[in-house]
Protein backbone atom coordinates (compact mmCIF):
# COMPACT_ATOMS: atom_id res chain seq x y z
CA UNK A 1 0.00 0.00 0.00
CA UNK A 2 2.73 2.06 0.57
CA UNK A 3 3.15 2.40 -3.27
CA UNK A 4 -0.24 3.70 -3.98
CA UNK A 5 0.56 6.42 -1.34
CA UNK A 6 3.42 7.53 -2.83
CA UNK A 7 2.01 7.75 -6.60
CA UNK A 8 -1.25 10.10 -5.39
CA UNK A 9 0.87 12.17 -3.31
CA UNK A 10 3.13 13.16 -6.40
CA UNK A 11 0.16 13.18 -8.79
CA UNK A 12 -0.79 16.00 -6.33
CA UNK A 13 2.02 18.00 -6.50
CA UNK A 14 2.43 17.60 -10.02
CA UNK A 15 -1.06 19.24 -10.30
CA UNK A 16 0.01 22.00 -7.73
CA UNK A 17 2.66 23.29 -10.13
CA UNK A 18 0.63 23.23 -13.27
CA UNK A 19 -2.12 25.07 -11.80
CA UNK A 20 0.38 27.97 -10.43
CA UNK A 21 2.20 27.98 -14.15
CA UNK A 22 -1.40 28.91 -15.59
CA UNK A 23 -2.17 31.63 -13.15
CA UNK A 24 0.90 32.98 -13.36
CA UNK A 25 0.57 33.11 -17.35
CA UNK A 26 -2.66 34.58 -16.90
CA UNK A 27 -2.29 38.18 -18.65
CA UNK A 28 -0.32 36.79 -21.29
CA UNK A 29 -3.05 34.67 -22.58
CA UNK A 30 -5.92 37.07 -22.06
CA UNK A 31 -7.59 38.90 -25.04
CA UNK A 32 -6.93 42.29 -26.65
CA UNK A 33 -9.71 44.58 -25.79
CA UNK A 34 -8.32 47.21 -28.17
CA UNK A 35 -7.72 46.91 -32.03
CA UNK A 36 -3.83 48.21 -32.37
CA UNK A 37 -3.16 51.47 -33.99
CA UNK A 38 -3.40 51.86 -38.32
CA UNK A 39 0.44 52.49 -39.38
CA UNK A 40 0.61 55.16 -40.76
CA UNK A 41 2.28 55.11 -44.76
CA UNK A 42 6.05 56.25 -45.39
CA UNK A 43 5.90 60.39 -46.22
CA UNK A 44 6.98 61.34 -49.94
CA UNK A 45 9.82 62.66 -47.88
CA UNK A 46 10.88 58.91 -46.87
CA UNK A 47 10.61 57.20 -50.09
CA UNK A 48 13.38 56.68 -51.89
CA UNK A 49 13.64 57.01 -55.73
CA UNK A 50 15.25 55.56 -58.89
CA UNK A 51 19.05 55.97 -58.87
CA UNK A 52 20.07 56.77 -62.31
CA UNK A 53 23.53 57.82 -63.96
CA UNK A 54 24.03 60.74 -65.49
CA UNK A 55 26.52 62.98 -67.19
CA UNK A 56 26.29 66.71 -68.23
CA UNK A 57 26.99 67.47 -71.85
CA UNK A 58 26.66 70.64 -73.95
CA UNK A 59 26.42 72.07 -77.69
CA UNK A 60 29.22 72.30 -79.73
CA UNK A 61 29.31 73.98 -82.79
CA UNK A 62 28.84 71.85 -85.66
CA UNK A 63 28.69 71.89 -89.30
CA UNK A 64 26.01 69.59 -90.87
CA UNK A 65 27.08 67.41 -94.56
CA UNK A 66 24.08 66.02 -96.62
CA UNK A 67 25.41 63.10 -98.29
CA UNK A 68 23.36 62.73 -101.64
CA UNK A 69 23.90 59.64 -104.35
CA UNK A 70 23.84 61.17 -107.94
CA UNK A 71 25.38 60.62 -111.00
CA UNK A 72 27.59 62.97 -113.28
CA UNK A 73 27.31 64.80 -116.39
CA UNK A 74 29.80 66.76 -118.62
CA UNK A 75 29.37 70.65 -118.16
CA UNK A 76 28.54 70.79 -121.81
CA UNK A 77 27.88 68.13 -124.14
CA UNK A 78 26.63 68.16 -127.78
CA UNK A 79 25.68 66.06 -130.80
CA UNK A 80 27.23 68.53 -133.61
CA UNK A 81 25.37 68.05 -136.92
CA UNK A 82 25.43 68.85 -140.52
CA UNK A 83 24.12 71.79 -141.71
CA UNK A 84 24.32 71.31 -145.03
CA UNK A 85 24.80 68.08 -147.08
CA UNK A 86 28.25 67.65 -149.28
CA UNK A 87 31.08 64.64 -149.22
CA UNK A 88 33.51 64.71 -146.18
CA UNK A 89 36.78 65.76 -147.95
CA UNK A 90 38.79 66.07 -144.82
CA UNK A 91 39.39 66.00 -141.33
CA UNK A 92 40.57 68.60 -138.75
CA UNK A 93 40.00 66.66 -135.51
CA UNK A 94 40.37 63.69 -134.22
CA UNK A 95 38.50 61.52 -131.64
CA UNK A 96 39.96 61.84 -128.04
CA UNK A 97 41.53 65.77 -128.79
CA UNK A 98 40.91 68.63 -127.17
CA UNK A 99 39.98 71.24 -129.92
CA UNK A 100 39.20 75.34 -128.67
CA UNK A 101 36.32 77.32 -129.78
CA UNK A 102 35.56 78.05 -133.13
CA UNK A 103 38.66 75.96 -134.41
CA UNK A 104 37.57 73.81 -137.87
CA UNK A 105 36.71 70.05 -137.38
CA UNK A 106 36.17 68.56 -140.51
CA UNK A 107 35.79 69.75 -144.17
CA UNK A 108 32.75 69.13 -147.14
CA UNK A 109 33.09 69.42 -150.54
CA UNK A 110 32.39 72.92 -151.34
CA UNK A 111 31.12 72.07 -155.11
CA UNK A 112 29.58 75.15 -157.21
CA UNK A 113 29.44 77.03 -153.91
CA UNK A 114 32.23 79.55 -154.67
CA UNK A 115 30.84 80.10 -158.22
CA UNK A 116 27.66 80.83 -157.46
CA UNK A 117 28.55 83.17 -154.12
CA UNK A 118 30.48 84.87 -156.96
CA UNK A 119 27.69 84.88 -159.20
CA UNK A 120 25.44 87.13 -156.47
CA UNK A 121 28.08 89.25 -155.64
CA UNK A 122 28.16 90.48 -158.99
CA UNK A 123 24.61 90.90 -159.36
CA UNK A 124 24.23 92.70 -156.21
CA UNK A 125 26.90 94.85 -157.59
CA UNK A 126 24.84 95.42 -161.37
CA UNK A 127 21.60 96.18 -158.74
CA UNK A 128 23.55 98.41 -156.85
CA UNK A 129 24.74 100.55 -159.78
CA UNK A 130 21.31 100.60 -161.09
CA UNK A 131 19.64 101.81 -157.95
CA UNK A 132 22.20 104.55 -157.28
CA UNK A 133 20.85 105.78 -161.01
CA UNK A 134 17.84 105.44 -160.18
CA UNK A 135 17.91 107.65 -157.47
CA UNK A 136 19.27 110.62 -159.70
CA UNK A 137 16.71 110.00 -162.16
CA UNK A 138 14.26 109.98 -159.18
CA UNK A 139 16.04 113.68 -157.47
CA UNK A 140 15.34 114.93 -161.33
CA UNK A 141 11.28 113.54 -161.33
CA UNK A 142 12.23 111.66 -164.43
CA UNK A 143 11.47 108.41 -162.30
CA UNK A 144 8.58 107.67 -160.83
CA UNK A 145 8.47 106.36 -156.73
CA UNK A 146 7.66 103.04 -157.55
CA UNK A 147 9.83 101.96 -160.17
CA UNK A 148 12.79 103.25 -157.36
CA UNK A 149 10.99 101.03 -154.81
CA UNK A 150 11.52 98.13 -157.01
CA UNK A 151 14.81 98.15 -157.62
CA UNK A 152 15.94 98.29 -153.84
CA UNK A 153 13.06 95.43 -153.43
CA UNK A 154 15.81 93.72 -156.11
CA UNK A 155 18.95 94.64 -154.54
CA UNK A 156 17.12 93.56 -150.88
CA UNK A 157 16.91 89.96 -152.71
CA UNK A 158 20.21 89.83 -154.69
CA UNK A 159 21.73 90.47 -151.24
CA UNK A 160 19.57 87.98 -149.39
CA UNK A 161 20.77 85.57 -152.05
CA UNK A 162 24.18 86.23 -151.39
CA UNK A 163 23.72 86.09 -147.72
CA UNK A 164 22.45 82.76 -147.49
CA UNK A 165 25.23 81.12 -150.22
CA UNK A 166 27.93 82.36 -147.58
CA UNK A 167 26.50 80.84 -144.97
CA UNK A 168 25.82 77.50 -146.65
CA UNK A 169 29.76 77.90 -147.84
CA UNK A 170 30.73 78.63 -144.36
CA UNK A 171 29.08 75.53 -142.93
CA UNK A 172 31.04 73.11 -145.40
CA UNK A 173 33.48 73.95 -142.35
CA UNK A 174 32.56 72.78 -139.29
CA UNK A 175 33.68 74.58 -136.43
CA UNK A 176 33.44 73.74 -132.32
CA UNK A 177 30.91 75.98 -130.87
CA UNK A 178 33.16 75.60 -127.79
CA UNK A 179 36.17 74.30 -125.99
CA UNK A 180 36.16 70.78 -125.02
CA UNK A 181 36.56 67.02 -126.14
CA UNK A 182 35.68 65.43 -129.02
CA UNK A 183 34.51 62.32 -127.84
CA UNK A 184 33.38 60.37 -130.72
CA UNK A 185 33.14 60.85 -134.94
CA UNK A 186 29.81 59.95 -136.30
CA UNK A 187 31.25 59.45 -140.36
CA UNK A 188 33.91 58.27 -142.67
CA UNK A 189 36.18 60.02 -145.45
CA UNK A 190 34.29 60.33 -148.26
CA UNK A 191 30.93 59.63 -146.91
CA UNK A 192 28.12 62.16 -148.47
CA UNK A 193 26.09 63.90 -145.45
CA UNK A 194 23.53 65.65 -145.34
CA UNK A 195 21.83 68.13 -143.22
CA UNK A 196 20.96 67.05 -140.07
CA UNK A 197 23.07 64.22 -140.17
CA UNK A 198 25.37 63.62 -136.75
CA UNK A 199 29.16 64.73 -137.00
CA UNK A 200 30.94 64.27 -133.88
CA UNK A 201 29.74 64.60 -130.16
CA UNK A 202 31.63 67.07 -128.61
CA UNK A 203 32.23 67.03 -124.55
CA UNK A 204 33.33 69.92 -121.62
CA UNK A 205 34.60 68.05 -119.08
CA UNK A 206 36.63 71.27 -117.51
CA UNK A 207 34.04 70.70 -115.16
CA UNK A 208 31.10 68.10 -114.06
CA UNK A 209 27.53 68.45 -113.41
CA UNK A 210 26.92 66.50 -110.36
CA UNK A 211 22.92 65.83 -110.27
CA UNK A 212 21.29 64.26 -107.23
CA UNK A 213 17.73 63.89 -105.91
CA UNK A 214 16.74 65.27 -102.28
CA UNK A 215 14.03 64.34 -100.11
CA UNK A 216 11.16 66.60 -99.43
CA UNK A 217 11.74 67.06 -95.77
CA UNK A 218 15.31 68.25 -96.46
CA UNK A 219 14.90 70.72 -99.34
CA UNK A 220 14.48 73.32 -96.99
CA UNK A 221 18.03 72.76 -95.68
CA UNK A 222 20.13 73.35 -99.04
CA UNK A 223 20.42 76.36 -100.84
CA UNK A 224 22.42 77.90 -103.82
CA UNK A 225 26.39 78.28 -103.74
CA UNK A 226 26.51 75.47 -100.65
CA UNK A 227 29.94 73.93 -100.98
CA UNK A 228 30.40 70.33 -102.27
CA UNK A 229 32.46 67.78 -102.03
CA UNK A 230 32.83 64.82 -104.08
CA UNK A 231 35.33 62.16 -102.94
CA UNK A 232 36.48 59.90 -105.98
CA UNK A 233 37.63 56.06 -105.35
CA UNK A 234 41.33 56.98 -105.26
CA UNK A 235 40.69 59.17 -102.32
CA UNK A 236 41.21 62.44 -104.43
CA UNK A 237 38.30 65.20 -104.08
CA UNK A 238 36.61 67.42 -106.01
CA UNK A 239 35.19 70.96 -105.04
CA UNK A 240 32.34 72.80 -106.06
CA UNK A 241 29.10 74.76 -105.29
CA UNK A 242 25.49 74.05 -105.58
CA UNK A 243 24.32 76.01 -108.78
CA UNK A 244 20.56 74.92 -109.21
CA UNK A 245 17.38 73.28 -106.59
CA UNK A 246 14.82 72.54 -108.30
CA UNK A 247 11.25 74.51 -107.25
CA UNK A 248 9.03 71.32 -107.95
CA UNK A 249 8.77 67.45 -106.67
CA UNK A 250 8.99 64.56 -108.89
CA UNK A 251 5.30 63.40 -109.20
CA UNK A 252 6.57 59.46 -108.50
CA UNK A 253 9.47 60.01 -106.05
CA UNK A 254 8.54 63.34 -104.35
CA UNK A 255 12.05 64.50 -104.72
CA UNK A 256 13.62 67.96 -105.54
CA UNK A 257 16.63 68.01 -108.29
CA UNK A 258 19.69 69.30 -107.27
CA UNK A 259 22.66 70.08 -109.32
CA UNK A 260 26.20 70.94 -108.29
CA UNK A 261 29.27 72.06 -110.57
CA UNK A 262 32.33 70.39 -109.75
CA UNK A 263 35.53 71.83 -111.07
CA UNK A 264 37.65 68.93 -112.94
CA UNK A 265 40.86 70.90 -113.69
CA UNK A 266 42.55 67.51 -114.73
CA UNK A 267 39.77 66.25 -116.83
CA UNK A 268 39.10 63.34 -115.01
CA UNK A 269 36.66 60.94 -117.34
CA UNK A 270 34.05 60.89 -114.51
CA UNK A 271 31.35 61.86 -116.89
CA UNK A 272 28.03 59.41 -116.73
CA UNK A 273 29.61 57.48 -113.25
CA UNK A 274 27.71 57.38 -110.04
CA UNK A 275 28.67 59.86 -107.40
CA UNK A 276 28.77 60.53 -103.45
CA UNK A 277 28.00 64.03 -102.73
CA UNK A 278 28.77 65.52 -99.23
CA UNK A 279 26.87 69.55 -99.29
CA UNK A 280 28.27 71.35 -96.27
CA UNK A 281 24.63 72.80 -94.73
CA UNK A 282 24.65 75.91 -92.83
CA UNK A 283 27.01 76.20 -89.12
CA UNK A 284 24.38 75.49 -85.89
CA UNK A 285 25.01 73.69 -82.65
CA UNK A 286 24.51 69.97 -81.64
CA UNK A 287 24.79 67.46 -79.10
CA UNK A 288 27.15 64.63 -79.96
CA UNK A 289 26.35 61.49 -77.95
CA UNK A 290 26.26 57.70 -78.41
CA UNK A 291 23.45 56.15 -80.17
CA UNK A 292 23.24 53.54 -77.32
CA UNK A 293 21.49 56.47 -75.49
CA UNK A 294 18.59 56.61 -77.57
CA UNK A 295 14.76 55.45 -77.20
CA UNK A 296 11.47 55.43 -78.43
CA UNK A 297 8.44 57.43 -76.98
CA UNK A 298 4.75 55.50 -76.99
CA UNK A 299 4.80 57.24 -80.73
CA UNK A 300 7.84 55.46 -81.98
CA UNK A 301 10.12 59.10 -82.33
CA UNK A 302 13.79 58.72 -81.11
CA UNK A 303 14.80 61.39 -78.25
CA UNK A 304 16.98 61.41 -75.64
CA UNK A 305 15.87 61.04 -71.31
CA UNK A 306 17.79 63.70 -69.21
CA UNK A 307 17.00 65.09 -65.47
CA UNK A 308 15.77 68.42 -65.02
CA UNK A 309 16.58 70.47 -62.32
CA UNK A 310 13.45 68.81 -60.34
CA UNK A 311 14.70 65.97 -60.95
CA UNK A 312 12.40 64.75 -62.86
CA UNK A 313 13.00 62.67 -66.15
CA UNK A 314 12.45 64.74 -69.33
CA UNK A 315 12.23 62.90 -72.73
CA UNK A 316 13.25 65.29 -75.59
CA UNK A 317 12.55 63.73 -79.45
CA UNK A 318 15.32 64.80 -81.09
CA UNK A 319 16.72 65.04 -84.53
CA UNK A 320 19.60 62.75 -86.22
CA UNK A 321 21.97 64.97 -88.15
CA UNK A 322 24.59 62.57 -88.90
CA UNK A 323 26.44 59.38 -87.44
CA UNK A 324 30.11 57.59 -87.52
CA UNK A 325 31.26 54.01 -85.34
CA UNK A 326 31.54 56.08 -82.58
CA UNK A 327 28.32 58.29 -82.06
CA UNK A 328 25.79 60.63 -83.61
CA UNK A 329 25.31 64.59 -83.79
CA UNK A 330 21.74 65.23 -83.19
CA UNK A 331 20.03 68.37 -82.02
CA UNK A 332 16.73 68.76 -79.87
CA UNK A 333 18.01 68.50 -76.64
CA UNK A 334 18.74 71.84 -74.28
CA UNK A 335 21.99 73.54 -74.71
CA UNK A 336 23.31 72.47 -71.13
CA UNK A 337 21.52 68.42 -70.64
CA UNK A 338 21.93 66.42 -68.09
CA UNK A 339 21.80 63.50 -70.05
CA UNK A 340 20.51 59.48 -68.29
CA UNK A 341 23.97 57.26 -69.54
CA UNK A 342 22.57 54.34 -67.24
CA UNK A 343 19.16 53.24 -66.25
CA UNK A 344 17.15 54.73 -68.72
CA UNK A 345 15.29 51.60 -69.73
CA UNK A 346 13.62 51.91 -66.19
CA UNK A 347 12.53 55.16 -65.41
CA UNK A 348 9.73 57.36 -67.80
CA UNK A 349 9.25 60.92 -68.30
CA UNK A 350 7.62 62.68 -65.36
CA UNK A 351 9.10 60.21 -63.02
CA UNK A 352 11.10 61.25 -60.19
CA UNK A 353 14.85 60.25 -59.81
CA UNK A 354 18.32 60.56 -58.07
CA UNK A 355 20.83 61.48 -60.54
CA UNK A 356 24.47 60.13 -59.91
CA UNK A 357 26.76 62.46 -62.05
CA UNK A 358 29.61 59.95 -63.72
CA UNK A 359 32.94 59.77 -62.27
CA UNK A 360 31.04 60.63 -58.80
CA UNK A 361 30.81 58.22 -55.21
CA UNK A 362 28.07 56.18 -56.07
CA UNK A 363 28.23 55.91 -59.35
CA UNK A 364 29.07 52.59 -61.36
Amino acid sequence: MPGKKTASLLLALLLLVLLVIWLASGDSFSSQTQAPEAESPPSESTTSSMRVETRWMDAQPFTPIEVLQGQLFPFQQLELRAETGGRVTAFKASEGQQVQQGSELLQLAVDARPAQVKRLQAERASRAAELKAAARLRDSNLLSETDLLRLQSSLLQVEAELETALLDLAHTRPKAPFSGLLEQRHVELGESVQPGQPLFTLLNINQLKAVAQVPQQRIQALQKGQQVTLQLLDGKELQGQISLIGSMADASTRTFRVEALLDNPEQRRLAGASATLQIQLSPTTAHYLSLALLSLDAQGRPGVKHVDDRQQVIFSPIQLLTSDNQGAWITGLPPRAQVITLGGGFVNAGDKVTPVPQNQPGAE
